[in-house]
């Protein structure tokens, strides 16, 4: 093989796309589109993927299989297997081969390593000691709580709430791409019987797509969001967390925000694939960021962020050892 195609095959690198083979820079840019605004999803937009459906077919298992798309099931998914057998009632023997056929027409909607390597499938958000803090929020009798996972792809975290024990009715998903939160009924099986608010909306965006959104204003007293804010830039990382706290219930002192992303022991811009920029947290930046957000909307939050250690950590992007997995809490001050 040519050594350019084996640096093609790097196409999750940050660094090395741009240098190479034009095929691969015009596979990359496409890739950067798709992949600006969600934790799975949220960025797969209808007019792009259109416009690029010929390119995918011809390019991508040329390009991606191998470092964005993996054959084996990883072992961290067995939770969402037991999930499946127990909420969804397919039979253990089965589950492997729904999952491969659920895998392989979200993959034609958005192809991107969330989807190539299982990502959507993740239960970690479980291991949280803020998740029990949320199912105590949410089971209490004092009060209706409500709850809401943002970039939620296929409502992973709404079953595996509704599982344990909580009223769908208070469990509500949004994403930007509504063929996602469709294909969860699918992976679920449980399109007649479940029965939850699920919002297509862009975070960022008004119009249309922020219209949609505002049906969940003042409604929430718990928020989760994984994967979700080191996709952006300082000033977006702005606009969705006050587009959050209008979700909030401003009669409610003890909401919460909660969930995981990328940081760094050094705090700033990097640069990602194409050239975007993406701003990383460590815990004082994070304080920061919320500080501007309470001084724009006239409220006062305090943060957590905790790094986490994983084994098999891929933060695939920069390798000097400065970035982080963080566990994120945000409360009202």
């Amino acid at each position: 093989m040519p050594d350019n195609w084996r640096k093609v095959e790097k196409i999750t690198s940050t660094s090395l796309l741009p240098t190479y083979s034009s095929l691969a820079l015009k596979m990359h840019k496409l890739l950067l589109r798709l992949g600006q605004y969600s934790r799975c999803s949220m960025a797969a937009r209808e007019a792009d993927r259109n416009n690029k459906q010929q390119y995918y077919n011809m390019s991508l298992d040329h390009l991606l299989r191998g470092k964005v798309y993996i054959e084996e099931l990883p072992p961290d998914i067995e939770p969402i297997k037991m999930l499946l057998e127990k909420y969804s009632g397919i039979r253990a023997k089965d589950v492997d081969e729904h999952i491969y056929r659920i895998r392989e027409r979200l993959w034609q909607i958005y192809p991107h390593v969330c989807i190539g390597h299982f990502r959507f499938l993740s239960l970690k958000f479980t291991l949280d000691p803020l998740y029990r803090v949320a199912l105590d929020r949410l089971t209490t009798p004092r009060s209706p709580s409500n709850f809401l996972d943002v970039g939620c792809c296929v409502g992973q975290v709404i079953r595996q709430l509704a599982f344990d024990g909580i009223n769908p009715s208070r469990l509500y998903g949004t994403d930007l791409e509504p063929r996602f939160l469709d294909m969860g009924f699918d992976l679920f099986m449980d399109r007649n019987k479940f029965k939850t608010a699920f919002v297509a909306g862009d975070m960022l965006e008004g119009g249309e797509g922020d219209e949609s959104l505002k049906a969940l204003d003042g409604m929430m007293s718990v928020i989760h969001a994984t994967s979700f804010f080191h996709l952006f830039t300082w000033e977006n990382q702005v606009r969705v967390a006050i587009r959050m706290v209008r979700f909030l219930d401003p009669d409610d002192a003890d909401v919460m925000i909660f969930g995981r992303h990328v940081g760094a022991t050094t705090p700033g811009d990097r640069e990602g694939a194409g050239g975007s920029k993406r701003y990383l947290h460590n815990a004082e930046s994070w304080q920061n960021l919320w500080e501007e957000v309470g001084r724009l909307t006239g409220t006062s939050w305090r943060t957590e962020a905790n790094d986490i250690e994983e084994p098999g950590m891929n933060l695939h992007s920069i390798a000097d050892g400065t970035l982080r997995r963080v566990r994120y809490g945000v409360f009202r001050a």
